[in-house]
């Protein structure tokens, strides 16, 4: 594989690395929404609480994310210009 086909190849992945990474990002705040809106009836709030894939730990930074993506950006076009 030349290095034109590598960096292509090396380009299409970080694009798909980076749809999913603002994907998630934008499910992320969904699920936020979710559980705040769940959170506000007390019944459900519990059964959320007991449920075996209830996650209490911290929320990762959005600000993470905005600079993966970033990053990601600037690789593609470092290799774009290979």
């Amino acid at each position: 594989m030349s290095d034109r086909e590598t960096n292509g190849a090396l380009i299409a992945i970080l694009e798909i690395l980076k749809q999913e990474a603002e994907y998630l990002q934008r499910q992320h705040g969904w699920l936020i929404a979710v559980a705040e809106t769940i959170e506000k009836h007390p019944e459900f709030a519990s059964l959320l609480k007991q449920h075996p894939f209830y996650d209490s730990s911290p929320r990762p930074s959005l600000q993470k994310v905005a600079g993966l993506t970033e990053k990601i950006d600037a690789l593609i076009q470092q290799l774009k210009q290979k």
